[in-house]
């Protein structure tokens, strides 16, 4: 199964959403989102916190990060 995990979830008003085969790889893509997207260089514990409740496991292996 895919994580999935959308950023306006974790409370951002952004409609990127991040996929990944494993929980490592969905906090790297997200940690490159944050960085990109919104100029956090280093995500706070508390939003990783809120990433790993919000993410959702869904069929199929179409893996992006915006």
């Amino acid at each position: 199964m895919t994580k999935l995990l959308r950023c306006r979830d974790v409370g951002f008003d952004c409609d990127a959403e991040v996929r990944a085969e494993s929980q490592e790889e969905l906090l790297a893509q997200v940690a490159q989102h944050a960085r990109e997207a919104h100029g956090i260089e280093e995500v706070p514990d508390e939003v990783v916190a809120r990433a790993l409740a919000a993410t959702e496991e869904v069929e199929g292996t179409d893996a992006t990060a915006p």
